[in-house]
C-alpha cells in the first residue's frame, strides 16, 4: 500500500483550519444576531463585523502558525528565517486588518466604544492557539469571549443601578473573603468540647454577608418579586443565611408578607435538598432491607411537607404597597449588607452549637435522636451526615438514623423562627408564620415517630 508523504501533517492542518474557522465564526455569529435583535446594540455598533469577518480573522492566526511548521517539515532548504518571516507576514497582516477596521470605525463613522475590536484581535489570537495545538484552551476562549459580548448590555444595566456605597460593600466582602479568608478559614477546633470550629463560623458568616448582598441586588433590579426566587434558591445552599437575608430585605421595603412567602419557600428548598441528601446517604451506605418500607415512609413524609410548602405558596400573594420604582429607590438608602445582624446570628449559631454538643453526650439512642432535634436547630444537614456516620459504625439502627435525619429537618424548619427574630422581625410577623411552619412540621413528625414504632 503506498501512501503518500506528510499526509498525516496536511490532516493537521485541515483540522485546525476548520476548527479555528468555526472558533472565530462563533464570536461573529453573536455580533451579527446582536445586531440585528438588540436595538441597543444595533444603534452602538452600526454594521460590526459577522461569522465570515471573526472566522477568517482566526484562520489567519491559524495559518500563522501551521504555515512555516509545515513548510519546514516538508520542503528541503527551507529556513527558520523563511519560517519567521511567513509568521511575521501574517501577523502584521492581521495588524492592518485590526487597524484598517479601527481607522474606519472610530475616525470616519465616529462610532464608539472598542468592544468589537478587540474581539477581533482575540480572534485572531484564539486562532494562534489552535495553530499551536491548543484546541481546549482555544475553543474555552472563543466560548467565553462569546458570552461575555452576549451579556455586555446586561452587565452595563447591573452595573448601572450600583451606586457607589453599594459597590463598596461588595468590595468590603471581596477583602474579607479572599484577603481574610486564607486566615481566618482554618481548621482550628476549641480545646474543650471539640466542636466550635473556625473555618465554620468563618463560612456562615461569609454567606450571610454575600446571600444579604445578593438578595438586596435582586431585589432593587427585579423588585419584591425577586424575593421568592431568592428564598428558594438562597434554601438549598443555606436556609438559615437566607431566611435571615429575605427578613431584612422585607423589614427594609416593608413587605411582611413576601417575608412569609420568601421563608416558606426557602424551607421547601431546604427539605428538598435534604430528602435528596438522605436518599444519596441511604443508598449508599444502608443494607438491603431499608430500601423498602422505612424509605418510603421517610420519601413519603418528606413529599408531604414540600406539597404542603407549595400549596401556602400558590394561596399566598405578594404584598400590597409602594410601587416597584419607589422600593427600588428606597433600597439605596442603607447599606445592603448588615455586619450586626451577621455577628448576631452568628452568636445564636455558636450557642446552639453548645447546646446540641451537650445534649450528644446523652448515652444510647435517646441521646441520639435529642442531639439530632437541637443539630438541627444549627444544621440539618451536618445532623444528618452526623447519624449517617452513627449508623455506619453500628452505634444506632438504620431505622434511628432516618428518625434522625427526619427529626433534625423538622428542628430545621421550626429554627427559621429563630433566625427572622434574630433579623429583626417583630412578634407580630413570626405568629403569622406559625402556622404555616406547624403544618410544614406535622408530616415530618409523624413519619419519624412511625419509623421509631417500628425500631422498638
Amino acid at each position: 500500500m503506498t501512501t503518500i508523504p506528510g499526509l498525516q501533517a496536511e490532516w493537521d492542518i485541515l483540522v485546525k483550519i476548520v476548527v479555528s474557522f468555526l472558533a472565530g465564526a462563533l464570536i461573529g455569529l453573536e455580533r451579527e444576531k446582536a445586531k440585528r435583535t438588540i436595538s441597543k446594540e444595533e444603534s452602538e455598533y452600526g454594521t460590526p463585523p459577522g461569522v465570515r469577518s471573526f472566522g477568517f480573522m482566526a484562520l489567519l492566526g491559524s495559518l500563522t502558525i501551521t504555515i512555516p511548521v509545515f513548510a519546514s517539515k516538508t520542503i528541503e532548504g527551507f529556513g527558520q528565517t523563511i519560517a519567521v518571516s511567513i509568521s511575521l507576514g501574517m501577523s502584521i497582516l492581521s495588524i492592518l486588518v485590526v487597524g484598517i477596521y479601527s481607522y474606519y470605525r472610530l475616525i470616519i463613522l465616529r462610532e464608539p466604544g472598542i468592544t468589537t475590536l478587540v474581539a477581533l484581535a482575540l480572534a485572531y489570537a484564539i486562532g494562534v492557539g489552535i495553530g499551536l495545538g491548543l484546541f481546549l484552551e482555544s475553543i474555552a476562549a472563543s466560548v467565553l469571549i462569546t458570552f461575555m459580548l452576549a451579556v455586555k448590555l446586561r452587565i452595563e444595566e447591573a452595573v448601572r443601578i450600583l451606586t457607589y456605597e453599594e459597590l463598596l460593600s461588595a468590595l468590603e466582602i471581596g477583602i474579607i473573603v479572599f484577603l481574610l479568608g486564607p486566615f481566618l478559614a482554618v481548621d482550628i477546633t476549641d480545646p474543650w468540647l471539640h466542636v466550635i470550629n473556625l473555618r465554620v463560623l468563618y463560612g456562615f458568616f461569609v454567606i450571610i454577608l454575600i446571600l444579604s448582598y445578593i438578595g438586596y441586588i435582586l431585589v432593587k433590579a427585579l423588585g419584591p418579586r425577586a424575593l421568592t426566587y431568592f428564598a428558594f434558591f438562597g434554601g438549598l445552599v443555606h436556609s438559615e443565611a437566607t431566611v435571615i437575608s429575605i427578613t431584612r430585605l422585607g423589614l427594609k421595603i416593608k413587605r411582611e408578607d413576601d417575608i412569609i412567602k420568601g421563608s416558606i419557600a426557602a424551607i421547601t428548598a431546604m427539605v428538598l435538598r435534604n430528602l435528596f441528601l438522605i436518599l444519596g446517604l441511604t443508598v449508599l451506605i444502608a443494607p438491603p432491607e431499608i430500601l423498602g418500607m422505612e424509605l418510603l415512609l421517610t420519601v413519603t413524609g418528606f413529599l408531604l411537607t414540600i406539597l404542603v410548602g407549595v400549596f401556602i405558596l400558590s394561596f399566598r400573594k405578594m404584598s400590597k404597597g409602594e410601587k416597584l420604582e419607589t422600593l427600588q429607590t428606597g433600597l439605596t438608602i442603607e447599606k445592603p449588607v448588615s455586619y450586626s445582624i451577621a455577628l448576631k446570628a452568628l452568636l445564636v449559631f455558636i450557642v446552639v452549637l453548645l447546646a446540641t454538643t451537650i445534649a450528644s453526650n446523652i448515652a444510647g439512642e435517646t441521646g441520639v435522636l435529642i442531639s439530632s432535634i437541637a443539630g438541627g436547630l444549627v444544621s440539618a444537614e451536618a445532623t444528618i451526615f452526623t447519624a449517617s456516620t452513627l449508623q455506619i459504625t453500628g452505634r444506632i439502627s438504620s431505622q434511628i438514623a432516618l428518625a434522625s435525619a427526619i427529626l433534625a429537618t423538622s428542628s430545621a424548619v421550626l429554627n427559621k423562627l429563630i433566625y427572622m427574630r434574630v433579623a429583626g422581625a417583630s412578634g407580630s410577623l413570626l405568629r403569622k408564620l406559625v402556622l404555616s411552619i406547624v403544618l410544614m412540621t406535622i408530616p415530618l413528625i409523624i413519619t419519624a415517630l412511625v419509623l421509631l414504632g417500628i425500631s422498638i
